[in-house]
């Protein structure tokens, strides 16, 4: 019961979405004995209802069309740390083997500055182009993800990656981009078959 609420404890952040997504940090249990999965329970950690929705929906359908059997788990549980109970008999009801978690860890915001420089021309030609240069200043979120798969049958952690990516408003596809990047690893792994 007790790392059944980890999965609900990060309930106070607010999901993120990240493009072009990289691991950045990544572990196996070696003593996990399987056999890979191929029933899922997603869960996404978020205060928005909607970005949860969204979320786990679309990484379910990523993991059904890789062959996995998986259901979101807003269907059975509500957000926050009192799903607990509702996240068990959904795993137990669902058959899964395997609760794949997904919550923000951090959000850096960063700047991106491109100076344009002068022209050439000799002097006159750069001190006249300096003055009317100006830098090209971006700001933009990067977004750190953790992805957690739990085996409800022993309560143990046994797989779990950090990702990160650039922040961006299309939850949709920013989770088809996760899902497309940790699906396979997750298949190379033997956590799903």
């Amino acid at each position: 019961m007790k790392a059944l609420r980890l999965f609900v404890v990060a309930a106070g952040l607010v999901l993120g979405a990240c493009s072009s997504v990289s691991v950045t940090n990544q572990w196996r249990d070696p003593s996990w004995p399987g056999p890979p999965a191929t029933n899922v329970v997603v869960v996404g950690i978020s205060r928005s209802d909607t970005m949860r929705r969204v979320f786990e929906d679309t990484f379910s359908q990523q993991l059904q069309a890789a062959g996995v059997q998986a259901a979101p788990s807003y269907t059975q549980i509500p957000a926050g740390t009192t799903g607990a109970i509702g996240l068990r008999d959904l795993v137990k009801s669902s058959g899964a083997q395997v609760v794949l978690v997904t919550r923000v860890e951090r959000v850096q915001q960063k700047f991106s500055v491109t100076p344009s420089g002068p022209a050439y021309g000799g002097f006159y030609g750069w001190y006249g182009g300096a003055w009317a240069s100006t830098p090209d200043v971006q700001q933009y979120d990067v977004v750190t993800l953790e992805t957690s798969v739990w085996d409800p049958r022993s309560e143990k952690l046994i797989w779990t990656v950090t990702t990160q990516g650039i922040g961006r408003s299309d939850i949709p596809k920013a989770t088809t981009e996760l899902a497309q990047t940790l699906i396979p690893k997750l298949k190379t792994d033997g956590i799903l078959r």
